[in-house]
């Protein structure tokens, strides 16, 4: 057994680890932070706040376990088949989430919910990086991130339509009881 048959799995676990933390704090942030984000961003605040602030919590975990059951699927499949390029551009994917949220730490001056979950998490990826970038050749790995990228896009877009149907049957649901 090499070390990316050690390493891929801790993709799940980081990924939950994080989004955790999502789960937990983002419709409390949202919900305390609409005005600050409404006076900071106006502009991206009448686009983005609509959605955001009306994920429930329940929403927001269901695309999450999505989100987690596609990596699980992947890094195991990785696995039996023993090929990782796959996995690896989904992974720096990941990385790149994380660099985000920095980002957007940096922009709201102030607490982001996934912000302690990425600077934790951001020194371990970097590593796994280091470790992809010797396995892989230099063209795999952009190929690949670019792929990963582009998955990760489509699939978050894919979640948030989800997350704004269960949160409508979730509050019709709720009104009947």
């Amino acid at each position: 057994m090499n070390n990316i048959q050690i390493i891929i799995w801790l993709f799940p676990k980081l990924f939950i680890f994080h989004d955790f933390e999502e789960i937990i704090f983002m419709q409390p942030w949202m919900n305390k932070n609409r005005r600050y984000l409404t006076e900071r961003f106006p502009m991206l605040s009448k686009k983005l706040l609509p959605h955001l602030v009306n994920i429930t919590t329940a929403s927001f975990a269901l695309g999450v376990a999505e989100e987690f059951i596609l990596i699980s699927i992947i890094t195991v499949i990785s696995y039996v088949i023993n090929w990782y390029s796959l996995w690896a551009g989904l992974f720096i994917a990941f990385t790149l989430h994380l660099v985000v949220h920095c980002f957007q730490t940096l922009i709201v001056r102030k607490y982001v919910p996934a912000i302690i979950t990425s600077i934790i998490c951001l020194p371990i990826c970097i590593y796994i990086i280091k470790h992809i970038v010797q396995l892989f050749t230099l063209d795999t790995v952009i190929l690949y991130s670019i792929l990963g990228f582009i998955i990760m896009v489509i699939n978050l877009g894919v979640v948030h339509k989800f997350m704004d149907v269960f949160t409508r049957c979730l509050s019709k649901y709720e009104h009947k009881s």
